[in-house]
């Protein structure tokens, strides 16, 4: 083997030329192009580095951890969308917006269910 000939940053054997792929400005073995964490083949410009190692990107964002769309609680909050009771009031019915009205008087908020305006007096 040559002996300036590089070495492939993921195995650490000699990279031949029909055998390269240069990555982060090394070269390594085709084969080595992989997510250090999951082992999943990767492509030129699909992935993630961090400190010489290469990832997808699911698993770069786990390592790196970023937390965002696809981590945390997502599943269950999926699952559940749409399901929890609403916690508006919903008043009485008589006022129209269900939690509070404006005088039509003197324009003052009105708590749900009063019969006059404690600001002008006037009927509710």
């Amino acid at each position: 083997p040559l002996g300036g000939a590089p070495k492939c940053p993921k195995c650490g054997k000699t990279v031949y030329f029909a055998e390269k792929q240069n990555i982060l400005k090394q070269d390594w073995h085709k084969a080595c192009v992989k997510c250090e964490t999951c082992n999943k083949k990767l492509e030129p410009g699909n992935f993630s580095d961090r400190d010489g190692k290469i990832y997808c990107k699911t698993c770069y964002n786990q390592a790196a951890g970023i937390a965002g769309y696809g981590y945390g609680n997502s599943q269950s909050s999926y699952k559940s969308y749409g399901q929890a009771e609403s916690t508006l009031d919903k008043g009485d019915g008589c006022t129209g917006s269900g939690v509070s009205a404006y005088c039509n008087a003197c324009g003052e908020v009105l708590p749900t269910g009063v019969k006059f305006c404690s600001g002008c007096g006037a009927q509710a």
